[in-house]
């Protein structure tokens, strides 16, 4: 018996390609077309002071979004985002604040409440078959109501320690903050894990094929369930450092990343349906949306005009989605068939 190389068509290699790389290249030259023009219109954006300045808060964005962009891709949606940023800055500052207080405790505090809430959505959604919807706003008001108390109880008169001050005021090169070399770190292992293990393989499984996986023996709502323990982690880790840029916790500290991370994640070319995660086309989004945000504050606009901003950028990005998803859909049905 003689064995047979099959060879492959010419142009298949640079069609796996662009099935490969596409959904992160088409974000990432949008962002940096965003880039250029902010540089162009707006020269301080660049400067030590400007990069100081959004470079942190860039960072939060990318840790919460990127903790939403796990969610959102098994079909689920998590408002509870912007209450766990609260909470947890103003645990922090509780704990942290106080003449006798500790970062060490802080911190484990802080991360703990976070895991709590991730804990209680994954088991109401998955487990008991509850709406994401519904069952992350009622665990986010659950939240945002101990924030209140806890916050008006005496971490309203307490400050961030000078110590974790510094760490999150960090900066290297022309004033790029720590927190946001931090937030690429994490994308990049986010990405390997996804990519490269089992475990992440098994999760994109959980999460775009849910009943083929369940034939398979892969365990899926444990699987979808930690999307959101881990979703949850990571707003924990994105309000402890955002406190830390700031100063001071607030019971508004989180509201920004309430739609601005359902934002950047449709804009990476998720659809809110669910479906394969990119990390990466998650980063772009996050760095459009920031040059956005801090071009509309150069230009001295209300408060407000962010959030419609913010709004009709969703909107249009979930048209371009489904514009794609429908030409990709027109194009597997005029193929011919092999």
């Amino acid at each position: 018996m003689t064995s047979q190389t099959v060879e492959r068509p010419a142009g298949s290699k640079w069609t796996d390609l662009r099935w490969r790389g596409g959904p992160v290249a088409v974000p990432w030259v949008v962002a940096l077309l965003m880039l250029v023009v902010s540089v162009i219109i707006w020269p301080s954006s660049i400067a030590f002071g400007g990069l100081a300045t959004m470079t942190p808060l860039l960072g939060v964005l990318v840790i919460a979004s990127l903790g939403q962009s796990l969610v959102i891709g098994t079909g689920g949606i998590d408002l509870s985002v912007s209450s766990v940023v609260t909470v947890v800055g103003v645990i922090f500052v509780q704990q942290a604040g106080e003449a006798d207080g500790s970062i060490g405790r802080a911190l484990v505090y802080s991360l703990a409440a976070g895991l709590l809430c991730g804990v209680v959505n994954g088991f109401l959604i998955e487990y008991l078959g509850l709406s994401p919807l519904v069952s992350t706003l009622a665990t986010g008001q659950v939240m945002a109501g101990l924030a209140s108390i806890w916050y008006s109880g005496g971490a309203n008169r307490l400050a961030v320690p000078n110590g974790w001050k510094d760490v999150t005021g960090a900066t290297f090169g022309r004033g790029i903050s720590y927190i946001l070399l931090a937030s690429v770190v994490l994308v990049l292992l986010t990405s390997v894990i996804l990519s490269y293990t089992a475990v992440g393989r098994r999760l994109t499984a959980a999460s775009t094929s849910p009943r083929a996986s369940r034939y398979q023996g892969v365990g899926v709502r444990r699987y979808r369930a930690a999307t959101y323990v881990v979703a949850s982690l990571l707003y924990s880790i994105g309000g402890v450092l955002l406190v830390g840029s700031i100063g001071t916790p607030t019971l508004s500290l989180g509201d920004v990343y309430q739609l601005s991370t359902i934002v950047v994640v449709v804009l990476g070319g998720a659809a809110l349906s669910g479906g394969r995660l990119h990390p990466g086309a998650t980063l772009a989004g996050a760095v459009f949306l920031s040059f956005i945000n801090q071009d509309v504050a150069a230009t001295g606009a209300a408060a407000g005009t962010q959030g419609v901003i913010q709004g009709a950028v969703l909107v249009l990005a979930m048209l371009a989605t489904g514009l794609g998803a429908v030409r990709a859909l027109r194009r597997r049905r005029a193929a011919p068939t092999p």
